[in-house]
């Protein structure tokens, strides 16, 4: 659930937000169409709680186990990581392997039959079984099948993410979005460097997604003939 309780907000002389009262339920899809400036993109940011309200607020129950994933507007510099690599940290696969192996090393330096072993072997059964649920030993496949589908070609998987034009640089934010599987998804102007074809593909793999989870999909445009509600 996302609740708008009597939000308001403007700038300068502006008012972008007047006392809005609004509540998002999960598993929702959410498309919001207006004019260049009218405060989509500023819609968003109050929700990731980066612009403060002049009243009212924005609340999302359990807000710190919830996973939000954000693809902005404008486009972002990305590292000189390897494709994969980059998608494997961002989506916290990289982080989950890490923590197993550094529990594992815990598990085989602790005494058995001791409180600090059984919480170990617990921790551990969580980050493993976590790993699984997100897919963490298909990951690189998944990562594979979804680029392929924005366009990317084989020989693309070994080059940095930082070699990439701005158009490609979208679709792996994307990609790295749809592959955390978050429970939240904001998406701005998502279709902008796409063509017909790859539109269509980032729609199916939200509907996938949003079938498989449950994630609540925002998503803002300033042109309904994109096709992104399609």
């Amino acid at each position: 659930m996302i609740y708008f309780r009597s939000v308001s907000l403007s700038f300068l002389d502006r008012q972008l937000f007047d006392q809005i009262n609004w509540t998002i339920h999960p598993k929702s899809r959410i498309g919001l169409v207006g004019d260049n400036g009218t405060g989509k993109t500023t819609l968003f940011r109050a929700i990731l709680e980066q612009v403060h309200l002049d009243s009212g607020f924005i609340d999302i129950p359990d807000r710190k186990q919830k996973k939000i994933g954000y693809l902005p507007q404008d486009l972002v510099e990305l590292e000189a990581t390897g494709l994969i690599e980059y998608l494997r940290g961002k989506s916290g696969i990289a982080q989950l392997e890490d923590d197993i192996r550094f529990l594992e090393v815990q598990i085989s330096q602790t005494k058995h039959n001791t409180h600090a072993y059984s919480e170990l072997t617990r921790r551990y059964g969580d980050a493993t079984a976590e790993f699984t649920a997100r897919d963490g030993y298909v990951f690189d496949v998944r990562a594979r099948q979804i680029l392929k589908g924005f366009g990317f070609r084989e020989n693309d998987f070994n080059k940095t993410c930082d070699s990439f034009s701005g158009g490609w640089k979208m679709r792996i934010l994307l990609t790295s979005i749809l592959l955390a599987r978050p429970d939240i998804m904001l998406l701005d102007e998502p279709t902008t460097f796409l063509d017909y074809r790859h539109q269509v593909e980032v729609l199916t793999l939200i509907s996938k997604l949003r079938r498989d989870t449950g994630v609540t999909v925002i998503t803002v445009t300033h042109d309904l003939n994109q096709g992104v509600f399609e």
